[in-house]
């Protein structure tokens, strides 16, 4: 059946209509014209992919990867990059107006589009390395990655070359700005080949929980602070891009405050601000972020930060007295509890760093009796995606 592709949804998809219903087309872009199939139907929609192209779209760009049409992994390298940009700002743009009532006309700040991830898990079946298709446990077989950098890629190759990956079901490699890597593998391997094969190529490299070569961790630096890298470590994936949103968070940050992180991860926004600030207390549920947090506060010399393991809206209280409240929780945002003592704290400001822009808009929509909306800055921390993050500052009415 032939479907014209109008627009694209929040999560990257083409939108088109079939006997005036809606159609999901993945890999589709604004403009195309194409033959479906595949369609299952839904109650109110339908969900179905390409069979093969009759128009294409003007603003399609050949997507440089030569796994894209099957990858779960992108979705948009199909278009042209400021495009992306363009698609990103006015995604968000749309749902604090829809969802919020919100008008805002944020800055959207980017860097390179390739190779820019400093971290990937890979999936291995039948002893060969992939990355999940699209909407499915399947994989699609690999032998690079463009959005990762040319080290990782190496190690990839020489993996996928050189051992035989029949009894492992994963591998994470991760690379600090100083171009140390960390290679941990998950399932059974002959731990003398991979010793023999990456001894001298990875400054780290983990059998599931076992280190077999190297150090326990790799550091990584962010202007002049160090963090530990740990094979269950949080961190972001787009180094340049978090020196900016930390810049930006900083710049959010009064002389002097008295701060409260929440969802601190390893502590690394707490640590960047901790020169310009009086104190700071991080909180998060993770015990091994909470022991890479202390491991970093302690090599970059801090004294006026400590942390706290446990859930977000059981250490805080109502009668917490912070300038300033920092919050960069996962995709589901904050729960009714943490906003409900949010505002009996009532800090001056809430820095909220977020990557839902639909979680975030209810969470400053319950917020609002409370607290303004003074500035919100978007971040393309993860090119040729949907995904887009946000930094927004609340300030107290």
């Amino acid at each position: 059946m032939e479907v014209k592709i109008e627009r694209i949804n929040d999560t990257g998809e083409g939108i088109g209509f079939l006997d005036r219903q809606v159609v999901f087309v993945p890999k589709t872009i604004p403009g195309d014209i194409v033959m479906i199939k595949d369609i299952n139907k839904y109650k109110n929609y339908m969900r179905a992919s390409v069979d093969n192209y009759i128009e294409y779209s003007k603003l399609r760009e050949e997507a440089k990867c030569p796994y894209f049409s099957q990858c779960g992994g992108c979705q948009l390298m199909n278009i042209n990059y400021q495009k992306q940009l363009e698609y990103k700002k006015n995604k968000v743009i749309n749902i604090f107006k829809k969802y919020g009532n919100i008008d805002i006309n944020p800055e959207i700040i980017s860097d390179k589009q390739y190779k820019y991830r400093n971290k990937i898990v890979l999936e291995v079946r039948n002893g060969k390395i992939g990355l999940n298709k699209y909407h499915s446990h399947d994989i699609v077989y690999i032998d690079k990655c463009l959005l990762v950098s040319d080290n990782i890629n190496k190690i990839i190759d020489l993996i996928n070359n050189n051992l035989d990956l029949t009894g492992i079901n994963k591998i994470m490699i991760r690379e600090s700005t100083s171009k140390d890597i960390m290679v941990v593998f998950y399932g059974n391997i002959d731990i003398n080949k991979v010793k023999e094969l990456l001894n001298d190529k990875v400054e780290s490299c983990y059998l599931n929980d076992r280190l077999i070569i190297g150090n326990k961790y790799i550091i990584t630096k962010l202007n002049n602070y160090s963090y530990t890298l740990s094979p269950n470590s949080f961190f972001q994936v787009n180094y340049d891009m978090t020196i900016k949103l930390y810049n930006k968070v900083l710049e959010y940050i009064s002389n002097g405050d008295n701060v409260m992180d929440l969802y601190c991860g390893t502590g690394s926004i707490g640590i960047y601000i901790s020169n310009k600030v009086s104190n700071i207390l991080g909180v998060e549920i993770v015990k091994d972020a909470i022991n890479n947090a202390n491991i970093n506060k302690r090599i970059n010399n801090i004294n006026n930060i400590n942390f706290k393991c446990g859930d977000v809206e059981k250490i805080i209280n109502k009668n917490d007295k912070y300038d300033t409240i920092i919050v960069d929780p996962p995709r589901a945002g904050l729960s009714k509890k943490t906003r409900d003592i949010l505002l009996d704290i009532n800090s001056n400001k809430i820095i909220y760093v977020s990557c839902n822009p639909m979680t975030l808009v209810r969470d400053i929509k319950y917020l609002s009796n409370h607290y303004e909306l003074k500035d919100i800055t978007l971040f393309d921390m993860f090119p040729n995606t949907y995904h887009v993050e946000s930094v927004v500052v609340l300030e107290r009415n």
